[in-house]
């Protein structure tokens, strides 16, 4: 049986939850069966990335119809719409492309390619299409959320509670086409970027070449680490983890190291933050890691704090090293988490709870341990890399 060919559309190049979602799907494509091609807006880590699993990737500046930052490079960009459209148009015909996929409700003008040639197009939504985080649009989200499933023969989303936001936009529009929309819907859980093997692979003494490169942060590799990995941003919310630390008991926190470690908008305001509350001696930031292995091999627990989240990717990779999670109760999270068995959940700024939880695992190992074995179990049923491409495979 020949190939299939499939285009597969990237919203940016550069690292994110999606865009490490887009690359873990085309590391782990059965090649055998579906032969690749990208595009993505922009030069960058992702798009190196797909270079190097010889994947050919095109570099088009797409227009994001949400999301967006409004400039004057932006309202340019729009006029080039019908041209990039014809772009798309022509190299679907040149390599003989017989399904296309988008990565993202950012992006458009892939689906309008698609439907101008008649191939199947798969949406992937990994976003949570709620009004107050969809801004700035052009159009209204019932309008949106229409066009993707008019035009798609599958809707993609990563949590079922992702797809429910979705659905009810599409029912609260009264559609007359709502029942063959509805069947579009499909729930494929995002997948750890990392495998079993990588974490039992990784050996004590490669986790500590590493940590000895931290010293100079003050990382000391001997005490009890919690996790924040991530964007420093206000949806992201790492100041609410401060605050949890603050009120912490002084033996504990003066026992056990926090590392954030990513970066943002809200790098300087961390470092001031840390200073102001007294809590240099347990929290430390550190810049963005290619390699996330050896914080995994480091912490004892990870803690995400996202006012919203519709899936929660490091969450996952934890559990492939068997560590108990903690996280703000959202989409993604509350389907990952079962609540007192691999992790906990908590409100949105419940700092006190978000501390309390922290001491419970950090007082009894046993527990600890256990969450962290009850984790792994959980990622391995259902976020398996290879058993989740497969299922994204088949739309194709």
């Amino acid at each position: 049986m020949a190939k299939k060919r499939v285009l597969f559309l990237a919203h940016s190049a550069f690292r994110g939850g999606a865009e490490f979602c887009l690359d873990t799907t085309l590391r782990f494509l059965n090649r055998d069966e579906i032969e690749p091609f990208a595009i993505f807006p922009t030069d960058g880590p992702m798009a190196e990335s797909a270079r190097k699993m010889g994947i050919p990737v095109e570099i088009v500046p797409f227009s994001w119809w949400m999301l967006y930052e409004p400039s004057w490079w932006e309202w340019k960009n729009r006029l080039r719409i019908p041209f990039r459209v014809r772009y798309l148009k022509k190299f679907i015909q040149k390599h003989g492309i017989s399904a296309l996929y988008t990565n993202t409700v950012c992006l458009f003008e892939g689906v309008l390619a698609a439907r101008a040639l008649g191939i199947p197009h798969i949406t992937h939504i990994h976003e949570v299409l709620e009004d107050r985080f969809m801004q700035p649009r052009w159009f209204s989200l019932p309008k949106i959320v229409q066009f993707y499933y008019e035009n798609s023969v599958r809707v993609v989303f990563e949590s079922d509670s992702s797809r429910k936001v979705a659905e009810k936009i599409l029912c609260d529009a009264k559609l007359a086409e709502l029942e063959t929309y509805l069947q579009k819907s499909a729930v494929v859980s995002n997948s750890s970027r990392l495998t079993l093997a990588d974490a039992e692979n990784f050996t004590q003494k490669e986790a500590e070449t590493t940590w000895k490169l931290w010293k100079n942060f003050g990382v000391d590799s001997e005490k009890w680490t919690v996790l924040w990995l991530g964007r420093f941003s206000e949806r992201k919310n790492p100041e609410m983890l401060l605050r949890a630390v603050e009120k912490l008991p002084e033996t504990v926190r003066n026992a056990l190291q926090v590392l954030f470690v990513g970066a943002g908008p809200l790098e300087e305001t961390l470092h001031t933050q840390i200073t102001t509350w007294k809590l240099e001696n347990s929290c430390r930031i550190l810049p963005f890691q290619e390699d996330i292995r050896p914080l995994l091999r480091l912490a004892k627990t990870l803690v995400l704090t996202s006012y919203e989240e519709s899936f929660g990717l490091v969450l996952v990779e934890a559990g492939m090293f068997a560590l108990p999670i903690l996280a703000v109760r959202s989409q993604g999270p509350s389907e990952i988490i079962q609540e007192g068995k691999n992790g906990f959940l908590t409100d949105v700024d419940d700092t006190q709870t978000l501390a309390d939880r922290l001491e419970i695992l950090f007082s009894d190992p046993i527990l600890s341990t256990e969450m962290g074995r009850l984790n792994r179990e959980r990622v391995l049923e259902f976020y398996d890399p290879i058993r989740n491409t497969e299922k994204l495979a088949s739309f194709f």
